[in-house]
């Protein structure tokens, strides 16, 4: 069909005309505009298009500042969210506290198997939330605490 289109004919005999492709292809091109020139071209205006495309450009950056700017604002607001819920455990030397099972029983993931293993001693602070333990009878465990996997233990 496109060589058709090309000579501007259609196909005489039958047979030609059976064998033709009567559709395009999904991604066929071929010119629209025959003979005359569209409108479209003969208005175009090449300075009047550059500009267009600067404006659309500077929108673009205000919508990337603005995307931007609600993103940083919804991780704000995640963030005060999550430390509204937090609890804020700090422990003192001396404190008994339980150390969660999990950590160190990595395979025993039983819904019977105990959640919190202890109690255990904190022998000494060594950062604003790391702690080292040591058991009740005083053997030091060579493993420092974040206190998310610790509880405090009640007497």
């Amino acid at each position: 069909m496109a060589r058709f289109l090309a000579i501007r004919q259609l196909p005489d005999d039958k047979l030609e005309a059976r064998k033709t492709q009567n559709r395009s292809y999904k991604f066929y091109l071929y010119q629209v505009e025959v003979g005359l020139p569209s409108s479209r071209l003969r208005s175009f205006d090449e300075e009047e298009k550059n500009q267009q495309v600067r404006e659309q450009l500077n929108f673009t950056y205000e919508l990337k500042d603005k995307a931007l700017f609600k993103m940083v604002q919804y991780k704000h607001l995640m963030a005060h969210t999550y430390n509204r819920r937090v609890k804020n455990r700090q422990f003192q030397v001396g404190d008994l506290v339980l150390w969660m099972y999990a950590i160190t029983h990595p395979n025993c993931k039983n819904k019977l198997s105990p959640k919190w293993e202890g109690p255990y001693k904190i022998t000494k602070v060594v950062g604003p939330a790391t702690y080292e333990l040591s058991h009740l009878n005083g053997k030091l465990i060579n493993h420092t605490w974040h206190p998310t996997k610790l509880r405090k233990y009640y007497v």
